[in-house]
């Protein structure tokens, strides 16, 4: 989902606004999910952030059938794809659990069984996790590094997509469609929300890729994105009116019963800025924001664990100086900062500290597993269905 560098063209060019917005999204829900009070709990854009998700699955979709439905449907090697996606997303995955789980060890050690390994560091919530079925509903909350569930919601997309495509393509599109017009009724029924992720999470990424999955096969056109370079002014102003459309969207509606358009709303926006035409698709092409894109899956798959640790800090602050640093919130519970001023400093500090780790992991964790993947999958041919040897299209 959130793969930095994985938007590609099949002649290996990336798309490269693409990878800024995937940057851009995983800092929103990085502010989402960081429980301080000014800022980023006023403004309705980090509020409703969640909403965000739907983007990367809308544009996991779009990328994974964009660099591999040619591929998959001549080779017709689902084992190949599945693995090498698997070990993608799995070695950062099994970090992130890993950390959390010494730091409870630790905790353990030091304050005895009754304090923990309990609710959101359940053991159950462990083996959930390490088996990837976090999105499935076994449990009725989320745990450990809450943000994985759509990593596990991702590798369902993942096997949904390369079965068909490897058994019947002809039935791609029509089955995407179906996944939309069954998937979001029944979110809408049995969640009330489009927040679904501990419970029926799996659908509501089978809805958004396969919106990003219709894109691909039915609207893009390769030389439409060549077209769009002749004319920056009229794709300047579209762009401009998606970014403005994205904002309020979320902003206004993230909290309705609009909130089911998301994969629509994002799938217009991936339509746009894919084509590279206008002035916002040059600006996110730049360093700061393909550094970003680089490392998005560590910034989502790391600022859990990074929020936890600066809550952890926090709280010894406020003993060691006697103050209250925490306040209560109806909608958030407990909120880092009693003034607007410290909570805005302290989401600064989640932000940069959580930058800097994802650094690290995408160096010695991303890297050295997408290596060891290719190296234990072996070379294309090896593991396909069919025996046939596979095409090896650009790494997604």
């Amino acid at each position: 989902m959130i793969e930095g560098r994985a938007a590609v063209r099949n002649d290996s060019a990336r798309f490269q606004a693409l990878d800024g917005w995937r940057g851009v999204c995983a800092l929103l829900v990085v502010c989402f999910h960081a429980p301080v009070t000014g800022f980023a709990e006023t403004s309705g854009l980090i509020r409703n952030a969640f909403l965000f998700v739907d983007f990367f699955f809308v544009l996991s979709g779009f990328v994974i059938t964009h660099a591999f439905y040619e591929t998959l449907r001549e080779s017709r090697a689902f084992s190949r794809f599945f693995l090498l996606r698997l070990a993608r997303v799995y070695p950062l995955h099994l970090a992130m659990l890993l950390l959390p789980f010494a730091f409870e060890c630790a905790r353990l050690a030091l304050k005895g069984p009754g304090e923990t390994f309990q609710g959101g560091t359940s053991l159950e919530g462990l083996i959930a996790s390490l088996m990837m079925v976090q999105s499935f509903g076994f449990l009725d909350t989320l745990t450990w590094n809450y943000p994985s569930w759509s990593i596990s919601a991702e590798l369902v997309a993942y096997a949904a997509f390369a079965a068909v495509v490897v058994t019947a393509p002809r039935f791609l599109v029509p089955l995407a469609v179906l996944s939309i017009v069954v998937g979001l009724p029944v979110i809408a029924i049995v969640i009330g929300n489009m927040d679904a992720s501990s419970n029926l999470g799996w659908l509501r990424c089978l809805a958004g890729f396969s919106a990003g999955v219709i894109l691909r096969r039915v609207a893009w056109r390769d030389a439409a994105a060549v077209e769009a370079k002749r004319h920056p002014t009229s794709w300047s102003v579209a762009e401009l009116a998606v970014v403005l459309l994205v904002g309020v969207f979320v902003s206004q509606q993230g909290g309705t019963d609009l909130a089911y358009a998301a994969p629509f709303v994002f799938g217009l926006a991936l339509y746009v800025f894919a084509h590279e035409g206008g002035i916002l698709s040059r600006a996110l092409k730049t360093r700061p924001f393909a550094f970003l894109g680089l490392i998005s899956y560590s910034l989502y798959m790391t600022h859990a664990f990074v929020i936890d640790r600066v809550h952890n800090v926090v709280t010894v602050l406020g003993k060691l100086t006697g103050q209250e640093l925490f306040v209560q919130s109806a909608s958030r519970n407990e909120l880092i900062g009693p003034q607007a001023w410290q909570g805005t400093l302290t989401l600064l500090v989640i932000v940069a500290v959580t930058i800097a780790f994802s650094v690290v992991t995408y160096r010695f964790v991303e890297k050295p597993g997408m290596a060891l993947g290719r190296r234990l999958v072996g070379r294309p041919g090896r593991t396909g269905t069919s025996g046939k040897p596979a095409k090896s299209p650009a790494a997604a």
